[in-house]
């Protein structure tokens, strides 16, 4: 009875085990799984603003040392330290007498040349336009009237060939003539005629004969002697360019020692400094004045280029990609605290140079700032940091990149509607280290969460929590919202 007793106490138990257990799946699958807590973003239209930040020096946008470029004595000075100049305004005149009488005398010389060359060129033409001709020398046949060899030879050959066709003529007549005189059937006076007749169609053909060979062996002797007369006409026209190119070789130096006796400005600018020269007291030395003798290479003045400054950035190679002419940039530095100035990428270096610092090497790109207008307080040297507006976009849709995962090549986000995620497919655009713009996927005031992405998946129940956006950092590119 015990044994039994015992059997039906576990037996109740097991009822009531199972019972427990139906009712709990019942309740879990009425009320769901605990949900996830997670940070969630409410999606509106912002500004999205990338900057690369970077250090640089300010400096003056160009400096020069303007030095002399011929010798001679200064004759006048009309720039004094400290004057703003325009590009192309006249510094400094020396002495230029004696390269005015040089340059007139090469420029004569260079005219002299030309004609020379002018002149052999049209004899070696001339000559080239008698072979081409066929022209003989001397006055034989038709040449004292102005015809080409080559025309009187044709005109020779048109006359042989009408000799020979009236000698064959005549020679037919005088045989035909004989045959009838021997029986009886013709007087002998006109076989007398018609034999004379034959003698004189033989003779002229003889004679334009020796006139036809004539004349092609003059032609062929007069080619020859045309042949030596081009190679020789030739080398005229070779020597008189050679002339022609001493000639205005030297009237371009001379002429470019002239130009180089008027000292300009190379770019609109102030005058630093005046050029020195030694005093004759040997009490040191005297800014240049009239008189005063210049050689090549001796500094007359230096120059600082007039408008705003700018300011040389070193950036990384790595980055230099996202750097782009015309790009905005935002300056500041301890220097000049409490004020933002406004820049323009101006000039992007077109070499790598490699610096070695603390022990570190990096490969940088110069890139020059120009600032978009003069501050009275900058000067030469001071340093600044920089941050170069790589990109911006304006009134769009940006989350924090936390929010954004990839699954199979494409990019998903969870939106949170009902306090269940949901994966969304999206396409991202512009981004910076901490956010991204979300260009398909997404509308105004969607819910997206931001932490815990990976402990979500399609229905989760969700625990949320509004995040509150964090500061940029600084030191490396980052974004900006407006």
């Amino acid at each position: 009875m015990k044994k039994l007793w015992k059997n039906k106490v576990w037996r109740a138990v097991l009822i009531i085990g199972a019972v427990l257990l139906i009712i709990g799946i019942g309740f879990a699958a009425h009320h769901g799984a605990d949900p996830i807590e997670a940070n969630v973003v409410t999606v509106k239209p912002k500004t999205l603003t990338v900057k690369l930040p970077e250090n640089g020096i300010l400096s003056l946008p160009q400096t020069a040392s303007i030095a002399a470029q011929a010798t001679g004595n200064v004759l006048r000075v009309y720039a004094r330290e400290g004057q703003r100049v325009q590009r192309g305004e006249l510094l400094m005149k020396l002495d230029d007498r004696l390269l005015v009488t040089q340059v007139a005398t090469d420029q004569a010389a260079v005219a002299q040349a030309q004609a020379g060359l002018t002149s052999a060129q049209a004899r070696l033409q001339a000559d080239i336009n008698a072979k081409k001709e066929g022209q003989i020398s001397g006055g034989l046949g038709a040449s004292s009237i102005g015809l080409s060899g080559a025309s009187q030879l044709v005109q020779a050959e048109q006359t042989l060939n009408n000799a020979r066709r009236a000698t064959n003529t005549a020679k037919e007549v005088y045989d035909a003539d004989q045959a009838l005189y021997k029986i009886n059937g013709l007087p002998r006076q006109q076989l007398d005629r018609d034999k004379a007749a034959y003698d004189e169609a033989v003779a002229n053909l003889s004679a334009a004969q020796r006139q036809y060979d004539l004349l092609k062996q003059q032609l062929h002797e007069t080619g020859g002697q045309l042949d030596t007369q081009i190679e020789a006409d030739r080398a005229a026209v070779a020597s008189a360019q050679a002339q022609v190119f001493s000639a205005a070789t030297g009237e371009q130096y001379h002429a470019q020692q002239l130009a180089d006796t008027e000292v300009r400005a190379p770019f609109d600018g102030v005058i630093q400094t005046v050029g020195t020269t030694p005093s004759a007291l040997a009490s040191g030395p005297t800014s240049l004045s009239v008189g005063d003798s210049i050689t090549p290479g001796q500094a007359l003045f230096t120059i600082a280029g007039a408008g705003p400054m700018v300011v040389k950035a070193q950036v990384d190679e790595q980055d230099i990609i996202n750097v782009k002419i015309g790009q905005h940039v935002i300056i500041s530095g301890e220097d000049f605290p409490g004020r933002s100035l406004s820049g323009t990428v101006a000039r992007i270096a077109a070499v790598v140079v490699q610096q070695n610092t603390a022990g570190t090497s990096a490969k940088n790109v110069e890139t020059t700032i120009s600032l978009d207008k003069t501050y009275p307080f900058l000067r030469a040297g001071m340093s600044c940091d920089v941050d170069i507006i790589t990109g911006k976009a304006s009134h769009a849709l940006v989350v924090p990149l936390s929010a954004v995962f990839d699954d199979a090549g494409k990019h998903y986000v969870y939106v949170v509607k009902d306090k269940k995620a949901h994966k969304v497919e999206v396409s991202k655009g512009l981004a910076s280290d901490t956010e991204v713009v979300i260009t398909r996927g997404l509308a105004e005031k969607d819910v997206v969460a931001s932490s815990n992405i990976k402990q979500l998946k399609e229905g989760a129940p969700m625990k949320t929590t509004e995040a509150t956006p964090a500061p940029n950092a600084s030191g490396s590119p980052s974004a900006s919202g407006g």
